[in-house]
């Protein structure tokens, strides 16, 4: 992925495309079947290093569910480890 996108803008660009169109697509889902709660949650997540609101949200949902928190924090090491491994 670090080939492809380059631009820092353009990672910016593309993390809050998929954060708001997270976000949109979990409150449709909620209206409709879907898993709404955990999609509005992901999209929170991508987006809470850049828009403060989000970012004091993931911290209370951090404090409130530590082991949740844990979980999601090894799972996502677990990705990186695998998906940026050192290419040649």
């Amino acid at each position: 992925m670090k080939r492809l996108i380059r631009n820092r803008h353009t990672k910016l660009l593309l993390k809050h495309a998929a954060g708001w169109f997270c976000i949109v697509a979990g409150l449709v889902m909620c209206i409709t079947p879907g898993q709404g709660i955990l999609t509005i949650l992901i999209g929170v997540w991508l987006l809470a290093d850049e828009i403060p609101m989000f970012g004091r949200l993931k911290a209370y949902l951090e404090h409130r569910f530590p082991k949740t928190a844990d979980f999601v924090h090894r799972k996502g090491e677990q990705l990186r480890a695998r998906f940026h491994k050192k290419l040649p």
